[in-house]
């Protein structure tokens, strides 16, 4: 059979009753060929979505061969985005950081230095847009938030454009990075929201009532990011020996949910679970659709909405009289709960899918440094009882 050309398309219908399309776009450096899929609930969808997206791929090949920036001496910023965008990440690095990078170029970093010359984007520049963009950068619900962003995403911006701009250095397009050396604005760390032990049965509770108590249970036991337990599969449950595999992420790109891989390689692990959450796990099983994950959205038996997840959480903890937190301050009740009960870091850690346990250490130092404290007074306690009927002994002179 002759190999398809780049760009053609195929259609396929898989075993869960979705279609997936897919056609070529060209060949890694092992000569292992690379392509593009999108999957639909019908054959038509799936035709519509392929064929968009061979449109976009076909725009995005003549914007590719359209800007010989070498010839150029010093394009502009958004000629070296484009060619950056789909040369250095597209295919070649994680799609929800590709994602990640065109939302903050489009929103952020263009408008601003788009039409400027890579030579004439200095490090000043750079603060002062940071600056700018923490102080009043918010683009989308000021009236309700504020103007202020984030410092996380002034971050994220900070790191995109820098990573953008380091590439352009060893191009040799500019001799150096003039957003390497920015320091990002001194602010205000807050404060770390967590569910109270007294918090918890209440909320696990209300779970009930709203016919999820299994998912939270999993989550306040585990610490799995949002994105795991959504993609976790009945295979991923191991009964006889109470473990659960973590090897694959939900993200949403696009508005699509994709399956991916997780956040790091450490992410990547085997979690031990209790006795009761392996008979709860299987006696939803016996009453759910069916669905070869373990929970599907209860529609289509499909992957569920991280989105939704997110709003019902935010009905419960109204509904149990509860202050309204994220789902991933779940993660951080979990690790300041199981720090506080005395589980040692790198165990914690580990459930966590941290890289390492000086990661988790700085992230909950207010506990460990109780921690510590509780540590250095209980052998304070054990050298004051121990010295109580100790005998002095005497030495001859």
């Amino acid at each position: 059979m002759a190999r398809r050309a780049k760009g053609e398309g195929m259609l396929r219908k898989r075993k869960d009753g979705r279609w997936e399309g897919w056609f070529n776009i060209g060949t890694d450096e092992n000569g292992k060929i690379k392509r593009k899929s999108v999957t639909a609930k019908t054959k038509t969808e799936c035709q519509e979505k392929l064929t968009a997206a061979q449109e976009k791929f076909k725009e995005e090949q003549k914007i590719l061969f359209s800007h010989n920036y070498l010839t150029e001496s010093d394009p502009t910023l958004e000629k070296w985005y484009e060619i950056w965008i789909n040369t250095f990440c597209k295919g070649v690095i994680k799609e929800y950081t590709v994602y990640g990078y065109e939302q903050r170029f489009r929103l952020y970093i263009l408008p601003e230095f788009g039409e400027m010359k890579l030579s004439e984007i200095s490090t000043v520049a750079c603060q002062q847009f940071l600056v700018e963009l923490l102080n009043n950068g918010r683009i989308r619900d000021r009236e309700t938030r504020g103007p202020s962003l984030s410092p996380y995403t002034v971050k994220g911006v900070q790191r995109s454009l820098s990573v953008c701009l380091e590439k352009a250095v060893d191009e040799g397009l500019i001799v150096k990075n003039p957003c390497s050396k920015v320091k990002m604005p001194i602010t205000e760390k807050p404060e770390m929201k967590t569910l109270k032990k007294e918090e918890i049965g209440k909320f696990l509770e209300e779970t009930k009532n709203c016919d999820c108590y299994e998912f939270y249970y999993l989550e306040l036991t585990t610490g799995m990011r949002l994105g795991e337990i959504c993609a976790l599969e009945w295979t991923d449950l191991d009964v006889e020996n109470c473990t659960i595999s973590v090897n694959k992420s939900v993200r949403k790109i696009n508005g699509e949910l994709i399956i991916t891989t997780p956040k790091t390689k450490s992410s990547t692990r085997t979690i031990r679970i209790n006795d009761d959450l392996v008979e709860l796990l299987l006696a939803m099983k016996k009453k759910q659709i069916q669905s070869k994950y373990i929970f599907p959205s209860p529609e289509t038996g499909d992957i569920r909405d991280t989105s939704a997840v997110t709003r019902k959480l935010h009905r419960i903890q109204e509904r149990a009289g509860l202050p309204k937190i994220r789902f991933h301050d779940l993660r951080h009740s979990f690790a300041t709960l199981t720090l506080e009960a005395g589980v040692d870091v790198k165990t914690v850690s580990h459930m966590l899918g941290h890289t390492d346990a000086g990661f988790t250490m700085n992230t909950y130092m207010h506990v460990t440094d109780d921690m510590q404290k509780n540590a250095a007074d209980k052998m304070k306690n054990l050298i004051e009882n121990s010295g109580k009927d100790t005998k002095v002994i005497q030495f001859p002179a």
